[in-house]
């Protein structure tokens, strides 16, 4: 299987005496799986003739003749294979954990795997530095760049590898990939207009944040799930009784949307005496990719502030405004 223009491509080839063959067009180097029996093997196709040997079934450690793609790909991979066997029983740890309870992986993975996230983040950023120039490149930061916190590629740092690509990288679909996250990080950022929304609330009554207007709205993007939403809600809720009456409100937007009842029950247990509402696609109109997020506007309804787990940015801002 591998990727044209962001479909994927699935083809078959019968096994002859060992040997097999595949054949096709791409315009620029593509990365793909090959799968025997339950068993897989990625590697970066070329648009000319390759050739792959496998020693055995397992499909292991391939030797992939006339593809400098596939000799970059194999580069990276082999520096974060090293790194995920120095990790893997807290790794092996970590998945029983989360099959046994969600909140006790949460809890665990935020500050247990933060030197595993920062090695591979030094092991990326290492090879970007070497291959500026390199389609495998540019297919990990359109993988990466969406997937991993936007902390470790933030939107300068993205933007500075874009430029450098040469234009064939950026016609290519990983180069659109990152163009379209680019476009997509400037949604909903400071200076910019909240986008109005009609929901129902809670109780089934429809909520506008346009009627808002004249007061500073705190949009608190959280989860019934999520740990260190629930861990914030307490301070959220001091900053709630400090300045409610002098012009600042909440609407509390949770990512429960199929769990309506454990949504509704997180709002009691923790006490949330503000607005809420359901997430039915906000997160994409705020462009949220980590919870919690707040999202802070002014009486006009402009973005002023946005704001992660943290608790220091946020408070700092209100402080500004209401003393």
């Amino acid at each position: 299987m591998y990727e044209i223009d962001g479909n994927g491509k699935m083809d078959s080839s019968f096994i002859k005496k060992g040997a097999f063959s595949f054949s096709g067009n791409i315009i620029h180097p593509e990365f793909a799986i090959l799968a025997f029996n339950n068993r897989r093997a990625d590697l970066f196709l070329s648009p000319k003739p390759m050739t792959a040997l496998f020693k055995n079934s397992q499909l292991k450690e391939p030797e992939i003749t006339s593809s400098q793609s596939d000799s970059e790909f194999r580069e990276i991979e082999k520096s974060l294979l090293k790194i995920n066997k120095r990790w893997q029983t807290v790794l092996d740890t970590l998945d029983v954990v989360s099959k046994r309870s969600l909140t006790s992986f949460q809890e665990l993975r935020d500050w247990v795997l933060l030197p595993y996230f920062e090695e591979c983040r030094e092991a990326y950023l290492d090879f970007f530095a070497r291959h500026r120039q390199s389609f495998v490149t540019a297919y990990y930061l359109s993988q990466n760049a969406i997937e991993m916190n936007q902390g470790v590629f933030p939107i300068d740092s993205l933007q500075a590898y874009y430029d450098r690509f040469a234009a064939p990288i950026k016609n290519s679909w990983y180069g659109k990939k990152i163009s379209e996250e680019l476009i997509r990080r400037r949604i909903a950022v400071p200076g910019t207009a909240a986008f109005d929304f009609t929901r129902a609330d809670k109780n089934g009554q429809k909520l506008s944040l346009s009627s808002f207007r004249g007061k500073y709205v705190l949009l608190d993007f959280w989860g019934s799930w999520c740990v260190p939403c629930r861990k914030g809600n307490p301070h959220l809720k001091e900053l709630y009784s400090r300045y409610k009456d002098k012009g600042f409100d909440i609407i509390g937007i949770a990512k429960d949307d199929h769990t309506k009842d454990a949504w509704l029950k997180a709002i009691r247990t923790d006490g949330l005496p503000w607005h809420h509402v359901l997430c039915d696609s906000l997160d994409v109109m705020y462009n949220i990719t980590s919870y919690p997020t707040k999202i802070l506007l002014d009486t006009k309804g402009t973005i002023i502030g946005r704001f992660g787990e943290e608790e220091a940015g946020l408070d700092k801002l209100l402080i500004s405004i209401f003393n």
